[in-house]
């Protein structure tokens, strides 16, 4: 009975875990026409308010190899309706700009060219959840606060 007794606490606690890993995303809106919705979800961190996330939209274009390019297009951060939960929006017509140095050797490669990157807290509770051009990437890096501070003399 005592073997019994510990497989189904067994079996209803490996349920309980499943259901928590589980995370619902039907309050966010669905990707609107031309769009992807990409989501992010962090790993619970110790002192997560010394961190912060940096997100980065790219496209995949030619570009030649002397130059700077950057992608045009912006982050708009809006809010779920009646829950409070903030999400991104990214918007680009995909125009790609560059400088206009002279190449000597101009070669021609295909490489991933980002816009302006956008900075939020790090919060394992709640996904990052950003809707970028079909064809478009998202990509994110982490960053952490030194734990040491500086006096300024």
């Amino acid at each position: 009975m005592t073997k019994l007794f510990s497989i189904v606490a067994l079996i209803l606690t490996t349920l309980s875990f499943a259901q928590k890993s589980k995370i619902d995303y039907s309050m966010y809106p669905k990707a609107k026409t031309g769009y992807e919705q990409k989501v992010i979800t962090l790993k619970t961190l110790p002192n997560e308010d010394n961190y912060s996330v940096e997100l980065f939209v790219g496209k995949k274009t030619a570009v030649d190899t002397c130059n700077n390019f950057f992608l045009a297009g912006n982050f708009e951060e809006k809010t779920v309706d009646g829950w409070g939960y903030n999400f991104y929006q990214f918007e680009s017509n995909g125009n790609v700009a560059g400088t206009l140095m002279g190449c000597m050797n101009n070669k021609t490669v295909e490489k991933t060219v980002h816009a302006k990157s956008l900075q939020t807290r790090y919060n394992s509770k709640l996904p990052i959840v950003v809707y970028v051009p079909k064809g478009f990437t998202l990509e994110y890096s982490i960053w952490k606060a030194d734990e040491k501070l500086t006096t300024v003399k």
